[in-house]
């Protein structure tokens, strides 16, 4: 590989990055406190950026990349993260990162190439930044999903009824992703929405193993008329001996993953370490006695 070419690389890496970080400073969307039925007045900034009266010529444009199904399917995806994404807006973002990426390239190798991979690039950056924030924010719910389960056990054994339970965890524990949409889930109950419908919801919405398996034991205690609190109980059984069989299984792989670093950079070091001095007394001939 020439000179020229890895700079090109390099800058390649570099507008890249650059188009990263700007992306993720416009990508900034509110999150929405109230129930996802009822907007917020001020919106996310993709709202407010669709809305434009300046921009509202091309919103026609922008119409045939908007309605392909990976955006729509992204579009359900964030609601995991509790915003409402407005896939005009998201389109314009994408097209003004694609071009202004790929003339930035262009201007720095003057090869329509290398220009076609930056707007491609600076294209899909967008998506990928959602997609990075929705995997850890279903990581940090499987995180914390066994211990809320523990407490939502305690709470229905104390004699508390479930939404009585579910809004005592809410209160009393430590913010986090998955009180967050048990809020969501007790506020839709709170304002008349049925409670196996607004967790039926919450599942599709998170569509984690964890969270089905929760809300099916809710809603066979619901149908089938047993109780509430054995169901709970056995659920948190299985979610402690899963978290325990995880825990075997990640560091049964954490001793897989040490092999790379083990083999490529920790035992050339210790080679040279204890065999460098060796060579190098063997080449220039002290390693072996004049006499011999």
């Amino acid at each position: 590989m020439d000179f020229e070419t890895t700079l090109y690389y390099s800058i390649l890496v570099m507008v890249a990055t650059a188009v990263y970080m700007m992306s993720t400073s416009m990508l900034q969307v509110q999150k929405k406190p109230r129930l996802r039925s009822v907007l917020d007045s001020k919106g996310s900034r993709l709202n407010q950026l669709s809305s434009s009266k300046l921009l509202k010529p091309l919103l026609p444009l922008t119409q045939p990349i908007a309605n392909m199904a990976y955006l729509k399917k992204l579009q359900m995806q964030t609601e995991v993260l509790r915003i409402n994404l407005d896939v005009t807006g998201l389109v314009l973002v994408k097209i003004f990162l694609s071009l202004f990426s790929g003339f930035i390239v262009y201007l720095l190798t003057q090869t329509e190439g290398y220009a076609f991979a930056g707007g491609t690039i600076g294209f899909f950056i967008p998506d990928m930044i959602f997609m990075n924030k929705i995997k850890q924010k279903k990581r940090e719910i499987v995180r914390v999903f066994p211990e809320t389960i523990d407490l939502i056990d305690l709470c229905i054994g104390a004699g508390l009824d479930f939404t009585s339970s579910l809004k005592w965890v809410i209160e009393k524990v430590d913010r986090n992703a998955f009180s967050e949409q048990l809020e969501l889930v007790l506020k839709e109950i709170q304002v008349g929405r049925n409670r196996i419908d607004a967790l039926k919801d919450m599942s599709r919405r998170l569509d984690i193993p964890d969270i089905r398996s929760f809300v099916r034991t809710v809603v066979q205690s619901e149908r089938m008329g047993t109780s509430v609190e054995e169901a709970f109980r056995n659920l948190s059984e299985d979610t402690r001996e899963g978290r325990f069989i995880e825990g075997e299984r990640q560091a049964i792989a954490a001793s897989l993953k040490i092999l790379f670093p083990l083999l490529f950079f920790i035992l050339p070091v210790i080679m040279i370490v204890v065999a460098g001095p060796i060579i190098i007394k063997f080449t220039s001939g002290e390693l072996i006695p004049g006499g011999f």
